[in-house]
Formats: C-alpha cells, sequence, structure tokens
C-alpha cells in the first residue's frame, strides 16, 4: 500500500514538473518572441533615424543640428532662451549686428528673475543689453521693439551723459568695477560707441515656430 501511495506522489510530481516544465517553456518562448520583436522594432526606429539625418542632410537641415550644437558647448541656456556672453568689447552696434548673424540679438531682460541670471553669470564684466533710446530721447525701447516695463537702473541712472554727451545705449554691471561708476550696480546708459562685452539672446521658440 505504501508502495502505491508513493508511487502515485512521484506520477504526481512527474507531472506537475512536466506541466510547469512546459509553462516554463512556454513562457521563455515568448520572452524570446517579445525580445525578437524589441529587438526588431529598436532596428527599425535605428534605420528611421537614420533616414532622418539622411533627410536632415538632404534638406538642409543639417546646419540646424550643428547649429544646436553649438548653442550647447559655446552659450549657455537658462529657461527660454540661450546666452551667448562675448569675451571682446565692441560698440553697440557691431555688437547687435554680431547677434543678428548668429539668428540671435541683443539681450532683452523680462523680469527679476533674468536679470538675477546675467549678473550671477556675467561675474565683473560690463555687458551691451538690447535697449535703447536712439528714436526718441528718453523712450526706452528693446530691440523687438517692445516699450521697457520692468527696469533695473542703477542708482541715478539713466543720467543721460550728464547733458555733455548722448548716452542712448545701456549696459548692465553686476560688480562695482570701473572708477567712473564707483558703487553702482544695475543698468547704466552709456555713449553707443563706447566698447563694451555683450549678451546675445536667441530663443527657443524661434528653433520650433516658422
Amino acid at each position: 500500500m505504501l508502495c502505491v501511495l508513493l508511487l502515485t506522489a512521484v506520477i504526481v510530481l512527474c507531472v506537475t514538473f512536466t506541466q510547469e516544465r512546459q509553462q516554463f517553456i512556454s513562457k521563455n518562448e515568448n520572452l524570446t518572441n517579445e525580445r525578437e520583436q524589441l529587438i526588431l522594432k529598436n532596428t527599425n526606429l535605428t534605420n528611421e533615424r537614420k533616414q532622418s539625418y539622411r533627410q536632415m542632410s538632404v534638406n538642409g537641415d543639417n546646419k540646424l543640428t550643428a547649429e544646436l550644437v553649438i548653442l550647447t558647448v559655446e552659450w549657455t541656456c537658462y529657461r527660454s532662451s540661450f546666452y551667448y556672453m562675448s569675451k571682446e568689447n565692441k560698440t553697440w552696434t557691431e555688437s547687435r549686428r554680431y547677434c543678428t548673424e548668429k539668428g540671435a540679438d541683443l539681450i532683452i531682460i523680462n523680469n527679476r528673475e533674468e536679470k538675477d541670471f546675467v549678473h550671477n553669470t556675467s561675474g565683473n564684466a560690463v555687458f551691451y543689453i538690447g535697449l535703447t533710446d536712439t528714436d526718441v530721447e528718453g523712450s526706452w525701447k528693446w530691440v523687438d521693439e517692445s516699450t521697457l516695463n520692468s527696469s533695473f537702473w542703477a542708482s541715478g541712472e539713466p543720467n543721460r551723459g550728464q547733458g555733455i554727451v548722448d548716452e542712448d545705449c545701456v549696459v548692465t554691471v553686476a560688480v562695482p568695477k570701473l572708477p567712473e561708476w564707483p558703487n553702482l550696480v544695475g543698468w547704466l546708459d552709456v555713449a553707443c560707441n563706447d566698447k563694451f562685452q555683450w549678451i546675445c539672446e536667441k530663443r527657443i521658440s524661434q528653433f520650433i515656430l516658422p
């Protein structure tokens, strides 16, 4: 009787093991199929990406790709824009020309957060920004023709050159540096022919919108 019970138990275990083995094999086959499908999808995506690169080259979009690479290396990204801070000095007009040739323009500072970003990254340099009253004295406008709303003038600025010279352009100073501007931090109006460093701004939306 005991032998019969043991034999029955062995048979049950054998059947159970066989069933579980078949289930395992079936699951393994399913996983293998899924893996092969994933490999196929990945291959298709890779081919599509290569085709996109070829199409970009045909359409001239590789220029855009190269530009994005340059921006990420030479420019600083903050929120919705890329910023370029020059190392050399130019007049305001020359500075703006440099920016526009790069598909950008002199920086427009819209709020205190952006002003703080500029001050925190500009060190002790003096930079031109895209603000001027060249058209109408005392009517300050940004390079996109928008009027000045939020301003961050240094104490006593703008002083219009104290009536001695025309000061129709603006620089931003983060750290008091020049002897003629002791203890001044913020925006200062200067003669547009004076040479300073400059900041270009290129909005990310320019890469998206036509």
